[in-house]
């Protein structure tokens, strides 16, 4: 069975020869950083021994879901913050990064007037190239599965600072809908384009900003169920796609929500003490319908021993792996530079041992 069968059938909650197994990491990317940087080339040689590469395509999002050519003016503040101020027809959009681990410190959308500039701005749809993986497929062939990766309309809440969504859910609750029905409409753009495409797989990311202690179940099921069930139903309607959401957090008590939006594959299913996801009740719950993609905590896999990366892999394997549906995953992908030898180690350890328990 070929890389790219032995995930779709995964995702189809069928049985594969083996359980594919993803880190997230293209090996056959020349123009990543993990390719070029000689830290990563011991661990890109175990990527492409034993991963089941997904070969993403980024989908440009825009200057918040528009084409529209935008002038961005960058200033640096007294404070040594960096400012970047966006004029439209309705007033100024501004957003802050503050250098180091704060990262952005003032949101793109603090008040209701900025979602009223950010509308004020001409809605242009943004273009989706099929041309990278139209290439990457006839250059790789079955070696990959292609993906799209994108948002759904809950990451559009990203925008906005954390303090002010909680409290728009009650005291401007209508103004936060039309905020979502309309990031909702170029969503569903992006997706027309997308089903005419040649990916295999979209995924989705966003549902995470929707889950508590940000938002109410309520809130989960007004702001992620409604919208993503008509992405999902547009997606299986034109295509044969398969659609997988991507969420951290404390999940389990929505996975049934997850499953009725239509999707194929969930992802990252954090367990204990980080979620609140044991792979096994996920597994009875929704498992005969849904592709569990999951679920070793990324901190305890770094810092396990090489017994300790055998036990988490197995411990998995053991849960998710009957009746296949399964594909096993970190709960991130690497994100340092460089990366460290113990663990380059840790991760080529656990592709091998994947590899080492996954056959059926």
């Amino acid at each position: 069975m070929t890389s790219r069968d032995r995930v779709l059938t995964a995702l189809r909650c069928q049985q594969p020869d083996r359980v594919p197994l993803s880190l997230f990491l293209n090996p056959y990317d020349a123009d990543s950083a993990y390719v070029r940087d000689p830290s990563y080339a011991e661990l890109m040689a175990a990527c492409r021994e034993y991963e089941d590469v997904f070969y993403n395509y980024y989908v440009p999002m825009g200057f918040l879901l528009t084409a529209t050519p935008v002038e961005t003016q960058v200033r640096q503040l007294p404070n040594g913050d960096t400012e970047y101020r966006v004029e439209t027809p309705r007033g100024p959009l501004t957003s802050i990064y503050r250098s180091g681990a704060r990262g952005e410190v003032k949101r793109w959308i603090t008040e209701p007037v900025d979602i009223e500039r950010w509308l004020s701005l001409p809605y242009v749809p943004v273009t989706v190239d099929h041309a990278p993986l139209l290439e990457a497929r006839n250059r790789l062939g079955d070696r990959i599965t292609t993906q799209v990766v994108m948002t759904d309309p809950a990451c559009c809440t990203g925008w906005i600072a954390e303090e002010t969504v909680a409290l728009w859910t009650i005291e401007e609750r209508g103004l936060l809908r039309e905020f979502y029905d309309e990031c909702f409409r170029r969503h569903m753009d992006l997706v027309e384009q997308v089903c005419a495409g040649p990916a295999d797989v979209v995924y989705f990311n966003g549902p995470e900003y929707c889950i508590p202690p940000l938002m109410s179940p309520r809130d989960f099921e007004e702001f992620v169920v409604y919208y993503d069930t008509q992405l999902f139903a547009l997606i299986r309607e034109r295509t044969d796609k398969l659609i997988i959401v991507h969420s951290h957090g404390k999940v389990r008590h929505f996975l049934t929500q997850f499953r009725d939006t239509g999707l194929h594959g969930l992802n990252v299913l954090e367990p204990p003490p980080m979620g609140d996801v044991v792979l096994s009740e996920a597994k009875q719950l929704i498992g005969d319908t849904v592709c569990l993609i999951g679920n070793l905590q990324w901190s305890e896999l770094m810092d396990a021993s090489p017994d300790g990366v055998r036990r988490l892999v197995r411990e998995a394997m053991d849960q998710g792996k009957p009746g296949g549906g399964f594909i096993l995953s970190p709960t991130a992908m690497p994100y340092a530079f460089p990366l460290l030898p113990e663990h380059s180690r840790n991760l080529s350890l656990y592709l091998q041992y994947g590899h080492e328990y996954g056959a059926y």
